[in-house]
């Protein structure tokens, strides 16, 4: 199932986006796939709706899609409107985090194959991650599923100033894989966050958004099947100041197991 099957399988896109769409101006004309024509649509909801989200407050928005069949490079980038988060709301555990990443900077020399200013732990659990970080409003996944790994985050310049936070989860169940994502971003980060995803080429993507029983609103991309045959579904969205992302990787046999993955995450904000 792939494409507009799957997104219209899903039932996700809002009528209002629809009509903003038929009302939208005329860009400029690109050569085009069979398969980006039909998603053409789709790109026009993102583009409309994702700069309401930009000026409501909190959410994210297309910032530009590249290339599709035939291309180099395939993916797209999106814009991020979230609130910083104080680093004294969280743990004091993040100070002996920004003196490692002090003492990085001091013993960085200029051949060196790694950069200094990441901080990153991989032996501590989804929950031992979100105990360490110890931000009450941050939300974890609440589901029964196998974690497969877990890593902790932490960026910041050389005084030690903690810029922003990610914590990324593998979960895995049958053949289907599941990467959790969520983000801070604090009074240091400086700019605006966007988040750029690359796919292999050839790749092509669609989009649409689904609302959750909160009612937040969840950017929905869809990629086609790689090389491999691995299809991919990832939701954004932001809740209390924090990026939430989930990008699940299946079979065309599991898409339907992928798609209830994938809502099951969203309904939980």
């Amino acid at each position: 199932m792939r494409g507009n099957k799957l997104l219209d399988k899903m039932e996700l896109v809002d009528p209002a986006y629809v009509a903003a769409a038929d009302a939208a101006p005329e860009t400029r004309k690109k050569r085009r796939t069979l398969w980006q024509a039909a998603l053409a649509a789709c790109v026009c909801l993102i583009l409309l709706a994702g700069t309401a989200a930009a000026v409501g407050g909190g959410g994210t928005w297309l910032v530009e899609m590249f290339g599709g069949r035939g291309s180099d490079e395939t993916g797209y980038e999106l814009g991020v409107d979230m609130d910083i988060i104080l680093v004294s709301r969280m743990s004091e555990n993040l100070e002996a985090v920004s003196e490692a990443i002090v003492r990085q900077f001091e013993t960085c020399q200029p051949f060196d194959s790694w950069l200094p200013g990441h901080w990153m732990e991989k032996n501590f659990s989804a929950d031992e991650a979100w105990a360490f970080i110890g931000l009450e409003s941050l939300q974890k996944p609440a589901w029964d599923l196998e974690e497969w790994y877990n890593t902790l985050n932490v960026y910041g310049d050389s005084e030690g100033k903690i810029d922003r936070i990610l914590i990324d989860t593998g979960y895995q169940t049958g053949e289907i894989r599941l990467q959790a994502g969520a983000e801070i971003k604090t009074e240091n980060f400086a700019g605006e966050l966007h988040v750029r995803s690359v796919g292999e080429e050839g790749t092509s993507f669609a989009e649409t958004f689904l609302s959750t029983p909160g009612g937040n609103r969840c950017q929905v991309i869809f990629s086609s099947a790689n090389e491999r045959g691995w299809l991919g579904l990832t939701g954004y969205l932001v809740e209390k100041g924090v990026l939430y992302q989930l990008h699940v990787s299946y079979q065309e046999q599991d898409a339907a197991r992928a798609e209830e993955l994938l809502r099951q995450w969203a309904d939980q904000f």
